[in-house]
């Protein structure tokens, strides 16, 4: 089980505990300055971070050999309600690796069954209760 702890610090600012690892979230404020990475970029952070681990698996088990990779994870959140990330674009730069049109199919459907993205595409269900 995936469990993480969410705590007030203080307005706009929280700390996010999961394990013995901490990340702190805030939101941008009126002057521009923030002390934290946004909710909506964890998120993001979160599939480009899983998306790096299935290509990774994916490369190495295929032992395909690769110079390096980055993934560019960009969204914007919609202007009209409700408010959400209507599009996610991840960009995969890998250098150095020599991949065949069936290849690189082959890699992008493996890189899609990280569990981040396929929470994302089955539309979990989210349970919210209010404990006092």
């Amino acid at each position: 089980m995936y469990e993480v702890d969410v705590n007030y610090q203080s307005t706009s600012r929280y700390k996010v505990t999961s394990l013995n690892y901490e990340v702190n979230v805030d939101f941008l404020k009126p002057d521009g300055s923030i002390d934290g990475i946004t909710p909506p970029a964890l998120l993001l952070a979160s599939i480009g971070s899983c998306l790096a681990v299935y290509l990774e698996r994916y490369l190495n088990g295929a032992k395909i050999k690769f110079e390096d990779f980055s993934l560019k994870v960009k969204s914007d959140i919609c202007k009209e309600s409700p408010h959400y990330l209507k599009v996610i674009d991840v960009n995969v730069g890998l250098k150095g690796a020599d991949l065949d049109s069936r290849r690189k199919e082959a890699l992008l459907e493996f890189v899609r069954n990280c569990p981040v993205h396929n929470t994302l595409v089955y539309k979990p269900i989210v349970n919210i209760r209010l404990i006092i």
